[in-house]
């Protein structure tokens, strides 16, 4: 098997065209995410009744399924309910991501609530101020700078995840590699330009989000 240097750049100059898609895939679902894991990891810290225990078992239930075979679940509900086309898979992809990301962050910010010694909300409750000023003033800004490394961890898992949409006949950076693999059904130099581009796109995140970490880190 011999390697193509020239064949290679000609897969990073296609798989660089799709970045903006890999970028929508990893980035939406992670912000949405965020909000509903946060929502629900508020809900179990106070203990919200029924909800709280709902939450617990789907959590525990759900984060010990691998993403890939939920993707697949969907799909085959997805093909068996609706008729395919090309929004509808995108959107498939972007539900199937939404829920990986709300159970992964909604531990991430639990674990950074309960790093917040206890005595931080007898301090807000004796000031007088309710549960959502606390929140909002004191227990949240502290939070952030612990929560922060594991979702730099969850952003660049996030970004490396979304390659699966390969089975869904999605164009993302890795499909799109791949493009001209077709003229030569020589696969090497596509894999091997995808995975530069993931890189690339991720040490540039990891870097910004590094330097956030950082002065954050400062403040507190």
């Amino acid at each position: 098997m011999k390697f193509s240097f020239e064949y290679l750049w000609k897969c990073l100059l296609s798989g660089v065209v799709f970045i903006p898609v890999t970028l929508k895939l990893a980035l939406i679902p992670l912000a949405l995410g965020l909000v509903l894991g946060t929502l629900i990891a508020v809900a179990r810290i106070f203990k919200v009744p029924v909800v709280e225990k709902v939450f617990k078992v789907f959590v525990a239930v759900y984060s010990g399924i691998p993403l890939m075979v939920t993707l697949l679940i969907f799909h085959l509900i997805y093909l068996s309910c609706f008729k395919p086309g090309k929004n509808g898979t995108m959107l498939l992809a972007y539900f199937t991501f939404t829920l990986s990301r709300t159970i992964i962050l909604s531990e991430t910010i639990r674990g950074a609530f309960l790093a917040i010694p206890k005595g931080q909300y007898e301090a807000a409750y004796s000031c007088g101020l309710s549960t959502f000023q606390a929140l909002k003033k004191i227990i949240i800004p502290q939070m952030i700078p612990v929560a922060l490394p594991n979702l730099t961890n969850n952003t660049l898992g996030s970004i490396k995840n979304t390659s699966i949409v390969l089975v869904l006949g999605v164009v993302d950076v890795l499909n799109g590699s791949t493009i001209p693999c077709a003229d030569t059904y020589s696969y090497v130099e596509g894999y091997v330009a995808a995975a530069i581009i993931y890189w690339a796109v991720n040490a540039v995140v990891e870097f910004f989000l590094v330097r956030l970490e950082k002065h954050l880190s400062k403040k507190r």
